[in-house]
């Protein structure tokens, strides 16, 4: 799907929520990791904040004989469905970072 805004086409796929926006956070060799906010289908009152990473894998083409095929896979997803989890995932990010724990 297509964000419109950045132009930037992520390989996000589901049945339930449509892409409304996206943002790449890292994608170095054969990961991508994004920020993606999504709507559902049947409640366009209901949004996700999706914290997506995805895996690029081969597999043989059918119909080039011994030739390969790349593809994005989803590897892991971490769903923000209300503020709360949001809030204690940046207070204790700030706080590690306040605190040099981080490093």
């Amino acid at each position: 799907m297509v964000d419109e805004k950045t132009k930037e086409s992520f390989p996000y796929r589901s049945d339930y929520y449509h892409l409304i926006k996206g943002k790449t956070i890292s994608r170095r060799g054969r990961w991508w990791t994004a920020v993606l906010l999504v709507q559902s289908v049947d409640d366009a009152e209901k949004r996700i904040v999706v914290i997506q990473r995805w895996q690029k894998r081969n597999k043989a083409d059918p119909e080039a004989e011994g030739k390969m095929s790349s593809y994005w896979a989803q590897a892991k997803s971490f769903n923000l469905n209300s503020s709360k989890p949001w809030e204690i995932l940046r207070e204790t990010v700030e706080e590690w970072l306040s605190t040099n724990d981080w490093k």
